[in-house]
């Protein structure tokens, strides 16, 4: 690593993407670079900061954030893809409790010299359309 490695800041999502939960409320979301990559050099940094923000197209509908639950998964092996879990994210809970969205973030020691995240959701809505958006800022 060299001290005059810049921090990068990536943003998964150029656009809020709309996504269904599944029949159960469940969710998978791979974190993608605009550039169509799944996988993030990382072997210039020592951590990774992930924010993230899942909600409801509709302001008609409500999160329950006592029920919903997501957690960050990680990919480290080129040749092989299998997801380990990383983290639970507690959602930052707004004042008296609104649920219109589920906003977490977690900072994490870098792992591997080149990394993939997805995020794994449930306790949301069964077949509800939701929208996520996810950024990550890499610190040398």
């Amino acid at each position: 690593m060299s001290s005059k490695t810049p921090p990068r800041h990536i943003l998964f999502n150029q656009t809020a993407e709309i996504f269904a939960s599944d029949t159960g409320g469940s969710f998978v979301f791979p974190l993608i670079q605009p550039d169509g990559s799944g996988s993030v050099e990382t072997l210039l940094y020592d951590e990774i900061r992930l924010v993230f923000s899942v909600w409801h197209p509709s302001s008609r509908r409500a999160i329950d954030l006592d029920r919903a639950y997501a957690e960050l998964r990680g990919a480290f092996e080129e040749e092989e893809t299998h997801w380990i879990k990383l983290a639970e994210i507690e959602p930052v809970v707004p004042p008296y409790g609104a649920g219109d969205r589920f906003d977490g973030w977690i900072v994490l020691p870098i792992l591997g010299a080149r990394s993939a995240f997805t995020l794994f959701g449930s306790g949301f809505e069964p077949r509800a359309r939701i929208q996520i958006r996810a950024s990550a800022y890499l610190v040398p």
